[in-house]
Order: C-alpha cells, then structure tokens, then sequence
C-alpha cells in the first residue's frame, strides 16, 4: 500500500510538490497553507498540482456564489461527516482516507476515476480533517453538476492557463 507521502507526491518527479501552480513561488516560502490534487483514471495520474491559499482563494473568487452554493450542497447532503471522522479517527495512517470515496464509499480499486487531495499547514505538516479525501469520478460529476457556464469557463481558463493538453473538458478535474 502506498504512503500518504507516496500519493501526494508529485507522479511527474516523485517529489513533494515545492512550488505553487498558479504564483510559482516556493511553498515553504509563502506563509499560508496549501492544497495538493491529484486527478486519477484507470491508475494513471492525469493532473496534478499545488496551490497555495491566496492563489486558490483568487482563482475560486471567480466562480459564482450559486455555483458556490451548490457544491457546499453537495458537501453537506452527499457525505455523513460525522460517520467519515469518527472513521478518520480510528486510523492512524492518513493513506487509509483513500481506500473509498468519501461521498459514496465506493472502494478506490473499481473506480476508473478519482481525485485525492490534501491540505498542508505553511510549515508542510499535512493536515487531518477533513482532507485528506479522495472523491470518486461519478461523485465529483454530482457535485458540479450545478456549475454555472461562468464557473465552468473559470475553471476552464485555469486549466488551460496552468496545464498543457487538460483531461477531457466535460468534467472538472481537480476542481479547487
């Protein structure tokens, strides 16, 4: 089974990510925390990045309260969090948080698709809470299935800014 180091490292280099996507400065360098994602299908890494809070915050400004609302609503009606963190605080591995998707529980090994994703402190300490997660294919649909063609296109213009040759544009991989 791989670490929770293992799965938040870089696939690409097969280091910890160092620098944000969006700002390019050196993670450790910025004193606030940051979010790893990594967007799997059929076991091959399609998408991965860093992004540190401030850059995360400008980019998600531009995504519409309405769109806003809707994935919060899918984040508090589709997934028992109580039932996930009394889980969550059973383990002491952090890598068994990606063993099934957090909203429909389906086990990792018979999904095609799935993204995990993890918060770090400004000092590179991960973060347990609610991240680290990993989120089925098939859920992350129902979650932005309420997207306004605004928040689409910010997210749209994200991928193309920051990624050379985007997974297929009808989903939302790694969805800040």
């Amino acid at each position: 089974m791989r670490s929770i180091d293992e799965w938040l490292a870089s696939d690409e280099t097969g280091l910890a990510f160092s620098h944000c996507v969006r700002c390019r400065v050196a993670l450790l360098e910025i004193d606030a925390p940051w979010l790893v994602t990594k967007d799997y299908f059929k076991g091959e890494c399609v998408l991965e990045y860093a992004i540190c809070q401030p850059c995360r915050d400008k980019v998600t400004d531009g995504i519409s309260e309405e769109s806003k609302e809707s994935v919060r609503r899918f984040l508090e009606t589709e997934i028992d969090w109580e039932a996930r963190v009394a889980e969550f605080m059973t383990t002491t591995d952090p890598a068994d948080r990606f063993s099934q998707c957090i909203a429909c529980r389906a086990p990792r090994e018979v999904l095609d698709g799935f993204a995990v994703s993890a918060l770090f402190d400004s000092g590179g300490h991960l973060v347990t809470g609610p991240l680290p997660l990993l989120i089925c294919k098939p859920c992350v649909s129902n979650m932005t299935r309420g997207l306004s063609e605004h928040s689409r296109d910010v997210w749209k213009r994200f991928l193309a800014e920051f990624f050379a040759g985007p997974p297929d544009e009808s989903s939302f991989p790694g969805l800040l």
